[in-house]
């Protein structure tokens, strides 16, 4: 992977560094409910509790209180009497309450797994190949409205990625600095993504073997970006170069991404990312770079606060990778939903290089 090659270059960085930072975000909407309501089943809250909670509390707790979750009494907050425990409903591995449910249909819709909501149609897509415990599971079915995917045992020598188109826009800006060159920005955004169609591709060849279409419906979540400008010297120079504009971009977005654990504990499937020649909301060239979880989780915070750095690290990365076109291990990404495409390392580097500069 492209970090991986980067401490290869500059083992420095790794023995020499202090740790990443462990980001999280206590006021994330979508997970701070759920945590107040377990609180107030072991102990009723009281104003005093904004010390753990954070200045949202007095705001959350009377949006609970609306939706009949909790009741005050006397400066206190109980949960409401047709409240269950709360804890068993908490989802400790997302933050969605919603998922999606795979039953075995071999072993007569035996449920096996499930899976988060938001990345459900990416997954468990019909015709997906599902890995459960190291074994492939084929799609069968898919129930939109039951929330539920339908898989039989295969034995396949392919897998299957899934392509997406995802569009981002711009909520709210929160926070904006100059960094010279360009102006980066952070605030709230909403993501939309569809799944319009996977590909078969065989283990170890990696050759597409096939590919299909999908229908299925547009997901959406909101969640915290970082975006930035292009220098309109970089722009000039891509056009007189006769190089690919959005390709260049692209590849920027996922040299980026794979570059900002550096800074942050965190993988790159925490992070997702959008590149565009001309944004709607801003009206110009944009690159995204958004927390991949309902609410965002502190990733984009800290990326956005160490931004010049990160566009620093990226540059010496790109360039110093030596393949022509561009590679796993700089600007092409497992993830990807465009299956890579487009890419230009070329014009890459010269975004990166007025970006850093």
């Amino acid at each position: 992977s492209p970090l991986d090659q980067y401490f290869m270059r500059h083992p420095e960085a790794l023995f020499g560094k202090r740790c990443e930072e462990a980001l999280i975000d206590p006021g994330n909407r979508y997970v701070m409910q759920s945590h107040l309501l377990c609180a107030a089943w072991e102990r009723p809250l009281t104003g005093r509790d904004d010390a753990y909670w954070g200045d949202s509390l007095g705001s959350t707790l009377l949006s609970m209180e609306e939706a009949r979750l909790l009741r005050s009494r006397e400066g206190k907050w109980y949960p409401s009497p047709t409240t269950a425990y709360p804890a068993e409903t908490v989802n400790i591995r997302s933050t969605s309450s919603q998922n999606y449910t795979i039953l075995d249909a071999s072993q007569g819709n035996k449920q096996i797994e499930t899976v988060d909501a938001h990345v459900a149609l990416s997954q468990v897509h019909p015709g997906a190949i599902y890995l459960h415990y190291g074994e492939p599971y084929l799609v069968t079915e898919l129930d939109l409205t039951g929330r539920c995917a339908y898989v039989v045992p295969a034995d396949v020598p392919y897998y299957t990625q899934a392509k997406e188109v995802e569009e981002i826009r711009i909520v709210k800006t929160l926070m904006q600095k100059d960094t010279g060159k360009a102006k980066c920005y952070l605030g709230e955004v909403e993501v939309t993504t569809t799944v319009v169609g996977f590909r078969r591709k065989m283990q170890f060849t990696e050759e597409v073997i096939g590919e299909d279409f999908l229908d299925l419906p547009p997901s959406h979540f909101s969640t915290v970006a970082l975006w930035f400008d292009l220098p309109e010297e970089a722009i000039d120079k891509i056009g007189e170069a006769h190089l690919d504009l959005a390709g260049g971009l692209h590849a920027t977005e996922h040299a980026c991404i794979a570059l900002l654990p550096l800074f942050a504990l965190c993988d790159r499937n925490d992070l997702g990312g959008v590149s565009t020649p001309f944004h709607p909301d801003t009206g110009r060239a944009q690159i995204f770079i958004h927390d991949a979880h309902p609410g965002g989780t502190g990733i984009a915070e800290k990326g956005f606060e160490v931004i010049r750095e990160l566009w620093r690290e990226t540059l010496r990365l790109v360039r110093e990778c030596p393949c022509e076109d561009g590679c796993p291990s700089c600007v092409q990404s497992p993830k990807c939903g465009n299956n890579n495409q487009p890419l230009d390392k070329q014009a890459a580097l010269m975004i990166l290089q007025a970006l850093a500069w």
